[in-house]
């Protein structure tokens, strides 16, 4: 079967609609849990901003692969990878707190979503393997970026 590897980016857009959705509703919050646990000064403000950035660059990047294809396939499949590490991130949050981590219920549709981009992309030859191992990379790096930056505004903001 023939999968187009840009619908596989598009599902991975409407999954990060529900996945927001769902952080900021269900078990009490994203923002109040990051409040609470790590950067007090987090507010629904910088949430929505940061979301609807992320939103906007990984749309513009599906748009970019879509008319130019080849190499380009890097920006949205890193994005796809930054989603799939977040997924792990909200694992590793519940594990560690003993407490729900707002976004793990939608975390597996992103792993989900990867294996058929695997299955139907890299396994079909879509995606070179270059790309997609370049993506692995860039993706963990922006999610642990994204993870440290909250450890350190925290930090930043106990001390001040």
């Amino acid at each position: 079967m023939e999968m187009p590897v840009s619908l596989f980016f598009w599902l991975f857009a409407i999954a990060l609609s529900i996945h927001v959705v769902e952080e900021s509703t269900v078990g009490g919050g994203f923002v109040n849990m990051v409040k609470s646990q790590l950067w007090p000064d987090y507010n629904h403000k910088k949430f929505f901003w940061f979301n609807a950035i992320c939103y906007i660059f990984f749309a513009v990047s599906i748009i970019v692969y879509e008319l130019w294809a080849g190499a380009w396939i890097v920006l949205p499949l890193s994005f796809a990878w930054m989603l799939v590490t977040n997924g792990f991130w909200h694992v590793i949050g519940t594990a560690f707190s003993k407490r729900y981590s707002p976004g793990l219920i939608t975390s597996p549709i992103y792993w989900i979503l990867m294996y058929f981009l695997i299955r139907y992309g890299l396994l079909k030859d879509q995606i070179d393997m270059t790309d997609f191992v370049i993506s692995i990379v860039v993706g963990s790096l922006v999610t642990v970026l994204m993870v440290g930056s909250m450890f350190a505004m925290g930090r930043k903001s106990k001390i001040d």
